[in-house]
Order: structure tokens, then sequence, then C-alpha cells
């Protein structure tokens, strides 16, 4: 009798014992807490890294590799170095995510999208999630090349199944809905906020025709996933935001007549559409310049804050400090400013890398853009028709974000656009549209999402 009352004691001790267990376990996952949604969160936003190991597949020692670089104003020799300045300065800040906006890689090549993921895993290492999506340059890319030999030889490039496997723990593993026809996902990084990380690059017949293709577009599949994945969000009372690789509005008056590659095809009504249906703030890249605007379509607001590219000056990225609750973003952008290579002398370095790659350049896009030769706009340049130096710093000017042109920049381009000359028109109406900057600012700004404040 003594035992079995006992045992009987030792039964009613443990399942009070237990009860209290569960309580306070109860008590530290209290659902009033647990469910609700962040009211804030801080993350940071990388664009167009184009990540280059130059020691495994030829640098400096290579003619053609040097000839690529003359025709390109990207820092690729330096681009490693680069992205890990900026990793090692947010591995400091206390950030929940980060966001990479495409072109993760020079040419799509396998050895550099291995190399990124090892990268990324620091930021990872330090407590933040990472979010990529894929660039122009980053799938079925037959440019992907080792400058080791000459000619050049072909290296081994990426699918898009290569791209979720090698960043699974960068987005794909975190996503609570995938797109079945594209890379596009859609991830919770915070408690109530969705990350809809779209992929809007046109890679499927890049092996076949031989060349990737620098224009984006949405399937009309994807396009119709996004839409029911915005009306979940809408349903569920979630907040959201969206990033991807090419703008979905102008990011200068003009840019679709001069660049129309780096705007997603359709975008006056594609911008619109998502806006609509709750998309109002998106983090996109592409074309190299740190650069916000918007777009008030009366029944929504969307604001396309561009990242400009870590290896063009002046190498910008971005931290967004996101008040949820009041759906207020104050962005701020960063400069890398010294890496290893060039400790004290970087910012004028890469500048000046800039002024003459534009300065090479520039002369074969005025001659596509206005179907000229090269030798009629090389005349045209030296006669001093076509006012080289001032488009040059137009570009460089918008790449940095914030333009402000000077007096004597501005009456040279508002006289030029009264000419009778059709060519002088039209570079006075392009050198407008590259020096005005479109509302709002660029380098530091909070945007009221679906507002034009």
């Amino acid at each position: 009798m003594q035992l079995k009352k006992f045992f009987w004691l030792r039964q009613v001790v443990y399942l009070l014992v237990l009860t209290a267990v569960l309580a306070l376990a109860g008590c530290g996952s209290d659902s009033s807490t647990d469910s609700a949604p962040a009211t804030a969160a801080k993350f940071a936003v990388i664009s167009d890294p184009h990540l280059y190991d130059a020691a495994t597949l030829g640098g400096a020692e290579s003619a053609d590799f040097q000839a690529y670089l003359a025709g390109d104003r990207k820092m690729l020799v330096e681009s490693a170095e680069i992205l890990s300045s900026v990793i090692t300065d947010l591995k400091t800040k206390s950030l929940d995510f980060v966001i990479i906006s495409g072109d993760l890689t020079k040419d799509g090549e396998l050895i550099n999208h291995q190399l990124m993921a090892s990268k990324l895993a620091e930021l990872k290492a330090s407590g933040k999630k990472v979010f990529v999506i894929p660039g122009n340059h980053d799938i079925y890319n037959p440019h992907a090349v080792s400058y080791k030999t000459s000619p050049t030889k072909a290296v081994a490039n990426i699918s898009p199944s290569d791209f979720k496997q090698i960043y699974a723990d960068y987005g794909y593993k975190e996503a609570i809905y995938t797109d079945p026809g594209s890379l596009s996902y859609i991830a919770e990084p915070v408690k109530g906020l969705w990350l809809f990380a779209l992929d809007s690059c046109q890679y499927d017949t890049n092996i076949a025709d031989k060349y990737p293709k620098t224009a984006g577009a949405f399937k009309a599949a994807t396009l119709t996933w996004i839409i029911e994945r915005l009306k979940d969000a809408k349903q569920q009372g979630k907040t959201v935001i969206g990033t991807m690789h090419h703008g979905i509005l102008e990011h200068y008056t003009g840019q679709t007549v001069l660049f129309p590659e780096y705007v997603i095809n359709d975008y006056a009504n594609l911008s619109k559409t998502l806006a609509d249906n709750g998309l109002n703030v998106i983090f996109t890249g592409h074309f190299h310049a740190n650069d916000v605007t918007l777009k008030d379509f009366t029944s929504s607001v969307l604001h396309d804050i561009e990242t400009g590219s870590t290896v063009s000056a002046p190498s910008p990225y971005r931290t967004v400090d996101f008040d949820i609750s009041n759906k207020k973003l104050t962005v701020s952008t960063l400069k890398v400013t010294s890496i290893p290579s060039h400790p004290t002398d970087f910012v004028a370095y890469s500048q000046q890398y800039m002024r003459d790659g534009l300065t090479t350049l520039t002369p074969y896009q005025l001659a596509q853009a206005f179907g000229l030769t090269y030798a009629q706009v090389t005349a045209l340049i030296q006669a001093g028709a076509i006012p080289l130096d001032l488009i040059v710093n137009g570009f460089m000017a918008h790449y940095a974000g914030d333009e402000t042109p000077s007096a004597t920049t501005q009456q040279t381009y508002l006289t030029m656009m009264q000419s009778s000359d059709p060519l002088t028109l039209q570079l006075g109406q392009s050198l407008y549209g590259i020096w005005t900057d479109l509302k709002p600012m660029d380098n530091a700004v909070t945007i009221t999402m679906n507002s034009t404040k």
C-alpha cells in the first residue's frame, strides 16, 4: 500500500513539474509575440558585383583580357577585393538580411559563381540572411572563357538549376514560394515582410544565339504567378518589397530611347500592374547607376531604387532602415574607399578608370544610338560638334547619383536643344535627360510606400 502511494505521489509530482515546464515554454513563445509581424527591419543592397577570379582565369598578363577591358568600364581585376571590402563592412553592421540584385559574376563562369558563394558564406556566418537573383551575365553565358591561353578557351557556365543549387543557402532554401517557370521566388526575411525576388532575365536561348541577352522581360506565366502571389500577400496582410535586375522605370528622360535594354520590356504597363497589385518598392541594378525614381499612377505609386555597381565608380552599396509599421524606408549610400591594392588612392583610381572607359566607349554608343559610323562620330567630336567631355561627365554624374549640373553645363545643353540641326538637337535632349535628376534624391532619401513624398 505504501509502495502504491509512493508511485502515485511521484506521478502527481511529475505531472505538476511537466505542466509547469510546458507553461514556462508557452510563456517563452507567446503567440502574441511570435506571430506578430516585425515592426522594423534593416537590410543592405549590393548590385552588379561582377565577381571575377583573375588568378584562375587570367588577368593583367593576358592581351585578350586587356582588350576586353578596353571596351568595358568595370574594374574586374579588383572585383574580388572590392566585394571583400563591402562584405567586411556589412559583417560589422546590425542587419537582418542582404539583397544582391543580379550580375553576380563577370560572365556566368561556374568558377566565379563558386567564388561568390564562398564569399556570401562569410555574410551568412555573421548572422545575415542573403537573397540573390540572377542578372543577364549569370546564366547560360557563352562568353564564359579563360584568358590563360590565347585565343581564349571556353570554361563551364551554369544553367538555371545550377544557379538554384549554388545559391541554395542564399534565397532558394528560404523561399516560401518559387515560380516553376523562372528563378523567381518569395521569401519572408522577417516576420510579415515578403521579399519578391524576381528573375527578369532572358537566358533560355543564349547558347543557341551565341550571345547573352542584355534586355529583360517576364514570361507571361511568371507575371501571372507574381500577381497571384501579390494577391496572396494582400489577403494575408503581408508587407511586400521586391528586387529584380532590370530597371522597371526610366531613371532619366529618354533612357528607353538610348538604352532600351536596361529597362524591362513593356515597362510602362508592367510597372503600373505591379504597383496597382501592391508592389510599390523595387530594388534594381543593371545600369550601374545609383539612382532612385518614382512613378505616380494615381491608383498607386512605384519607387524603383537602383543601386550602382561595386565595380563601377563610385562603387556604392546601400543600407535601408525599414520602419515597417509606418511603411517608411530610409535609404543610405555607402561607398568603397579603399582596397588592398589601392589602400589610399582607390577613389581617384576608380574615377579615372571610369572616365577612361567612358571616353573610349561613348563614341561607339553614339554611333549606334544615332545611326552613324564610328568614323563620323570621331570626326564630329574632333570638330567640337559633339561635346564628348560633357557627355562623359554627365554619365559619371548619373552613376554617382544626385546630379547637379553647373550653370555652364545647363546653358550648353539648353542651347543645343534649340538647334535646327537634328543631331545637335538630339544630343542636347539626351544631355538634358542624363543631367536632370528625376525625383526623389538618390543617395540619401526617406520613402513612404505608395506615396510621392
